[in-house]
């Protein structure tokens, strides 16, 4: 492991070039241009906002904040790993081709996100000033090390989810099927309390990303700092992530430019 670590390492240049190619040519001959990587999310959001308060009214303060906070880092994990389980297939030519840690590929897709994510962040808390909102800046302290955890389990995701889907085509298809129903099982929306249901507070409680929102909520939103429990249970689903999606990447690893 420490190995494939040092090797990756050594490679650092490719992913910066890999992550320079992505955050800028995605875009590249349209009008906007890097823009849209904002433009988008943003438009989500506001497509939201319209929906949940004008015609279902929820229940909670300052219902745009609470909707910015949770969305922001939801649209970074989805975009994250829709993505990154496709990393090695989309390269499937440069993986049979040459020699390189092929860990670069989906690192760097996550990596190119959290660019994405970082300028994201920035806008919402303007946006969220502007709107009147007082923050509680001692919890914020806490921001980068949350942003920190969601890119650690975002990356240990696309590691298992690349590898698995070298060998299993279906697997990207699947992935954006229950990222579409895990929007409604995380609470983004709305708030864990609001629901009586036995069977749906479970449903919340084994979906990580429920942890890793709510933490967010915490720090900006609420303005508390989360309990040493909800610390514990994120940084265990992010290394725990990363670590499983290493080993099964360099399990199934050597076998994929003939699979390809």
């Amino acid at each position: 492991m420490f190995k494939h670590v040092k090797e990756l390492i050594c490679y650092k240049s490719m992913i910066q070039s890999f992550i320079k190619k992505e955050v800028r040519g995605r875009y590249k001959g349209s009008i906007l241009g890097f823009l849209w990587n904002f433009i988008t999310p943003l438009m989500q959001i506001v497509v939201y906002i319209m929906v949940f308060t004008i015609v279902f009214r929820p229940n909670i303060d300052n219902y745009a904040i609470y909707l910015i906070v949770g969305m922001v880092p939801w649209i970074f994990f989805s975009e994250s790993i829709s993505s990154g389980s496709g990393s090695i297939i989309n390269n499937s030519e440069l993986v049979k081709k040459i020699y390189f840690p092929r860990t670069v590929l989906p690192i760097s897709t996550v990596m190119s996100k959290f660019v994405n994510y970082i300028i994201s962040t920035c806008i919402s808390f303007a946006i969220i000033l502007v709107m009147g909102f007082n923050l509680n800046w001692q919890p914020l302290l806490l921001l980068p090390f949350a942003m920190l955890l969601i890119l650690i389990f975002s990356i240990g995701l696309s590691l298992l989810l690349s590898a698995i889907d070298t060998y299993l085509r279906d697997i990207e298809y699947i992935v954006n099927v229950v990222l579409m129903v895990l929007i409604w099982m995380t609470p983004i929306m709305y708030v864990r309390e609001q629901f009586n249901s036995e069977l749906f507070n479970f449903i919340l409680s084994i979906n990580p990303v429920t942890y890793f929102i709510e933490f967010f909520q915490d720090i900006i939103y609420f303005g508390i700092v989360p309990d040493i429990i909800s610390i514990i249970t994120c940084t265990c689903f992010a290394f725990g992530a990363l670590l499983i999606g290493l080993i099964i990447f360099y399990k199934l690893e050597p076998d994929f430019a003939e699979v390809l």
